[in-house]
């Protein structure tokens, strides 16, 4: 859509179009119809609530995970359920946690998260590489590790815990202390061939992708990387806009240069992201956007929301001036540690951490 004719709109027309585009508030023009009771909702007629928690999953793409309980939280808000579906989801392979970006956990949708994790993981697997002499680790060793792992997996009956993977470097001759295991078991979740499954208890476990997920997208090999990286800024404008270039590259790890490619490549699709400004910036968004009426944005506006911490809401855009207060920062997160509280939002604007 040519600058001249991009339509402006308010902060809080933007807030109440990501609570929206996110699942946190109503519209019958969402692709789907999840949240809310005046919406249709996915009921066990019609699908499992796990199948019900897997597509709020795909649509999002990757939720923030990095702690447990907390990324449960996000996708149950979402799927309008408990934490024990998504759990369910899990369990069943449906849904996947693991390093898919920025080197911090995601939730994603099973048959996406090989595609997405070899998209985004490159700048965080250089770095990752890097880091390696000072953990006292060579690239044989870590070669080394690999191969005994994935041997191991191959052969193991279930994912092995992460104890047991480091029974399995230990034998291999590779010490996983002092952090050399953690190390390994993040860099090759990041290859995308090593994932998490279901927990062993209170500790994670591992498996091939191979194994559990059967219909793998490899958008990225079938189409490569260039447009790949224009299918996911489909799908993270679609799921999170209004949204900017500069936010993608912020939520996906790619460099601004790949996330401006991707943005362009998102509006050459059949459909289109629509653009819009709010003061003075351009944002994108989905096409279907252009049908939420007024009364649901209005409505979007009236809802309270605790929101769990690291949720997509602000986690998911770099610039979060919109939606919060940057004297919140401190308080709600992300501290200059990375560290992140539950917080409340109202009419889509943060109001500070959540009591517990």
């Amino acid at each position: 859509m040519p600058h001249n004719t991009t339509k402006t709109i308010s902060p809080d027309e933007l807030r109440a179009r990501r609570l929206i585009a996110q699942l946190l508030a109503p519209s019958q023009a969402h692709p789907l119809q999840i949240n809310g009771t005046d919406n249709p909702v996915a009921t066990a007629a019609a699908a499992t609530t796990a199948t019900t928690v897997a597509a709020v999953t795909e649509w999002m793409v990757a939720t923030q995970f990095q702690l447990r309980n907390s990324g449960l939280d996000a996708l149950a808000i979402r799927a309008n359920t408990d934490k024990q579906h998504v759990e369910e989801a899990i369990k069943q392979a449906q849904v996947v946690r693991s390093w898919s970006q920025r080197g911090t956990h995601h939730a994603l949708f099973a048959p996406d998260v090989g595609w997405v994790t070899r998209v985004c993981t490159p700048r965080v697997q250089a770095a990752s590489s890097k880091r390696r002499a000072g953990l006292g680790l060579t690239d044989e060793a870590v070669d080394t590790a690999r191969d005994a792992l994935i041997t191991a997996l191959e052969h193991a009956q279930q994912p092995l815990s992460r104890t047991q993977c480091y029974e399995v470097f230990r034998e291999a001759g590779v010490d996983p202390d002092e952090q050399r295991g953690p190390h390994m078991l993040r860099h090759f979740g990041g290859e995308g061939e090593i994932i998490q499954g279901p927990p062993h208890g209170n500790m994670d476990s591992f498996v091939l992708h191979d194994k559990v997920v059967g219909q793998a997208r490899d958008v990225d090999k079938e189409l490569g990387r260039e447009r790949a990286i224009g299918e996911l800024a489909a799908r993270y404008i679609n799921s999170h806009g209004p949204a900017t270039a500069q936010d993608f590259a912020w939520w996906s790890g790619l460099t601004v240069r790949e996330a401006k490619a991707g943005f362009t490549e998102a509006q050459n699709s059949s459909t289109p992201p629509i653009e819009v400004t709010c003061e003075n910036i351009t944002y994108s968004m989905g096409a279907w956007q252009s049908t939420v009426t007024e009364e649901e944005l209005a409505h979007a506006l009236t809802l309270t929301l605790r929101l769990p911490a690291f949720d997509e809401y602000i986690l998911g855009y770099k610039d979060r001036s919109q939606v919060m207060d940057a004297a919140l920062i401190p308080e709600v997160g992300p501290s200059k540690n990375g560290m992140c509280w539950p917080f409340v939002v109202h009419a889509g604007v943060v109001q500070g951490r959540a009591s517990d």
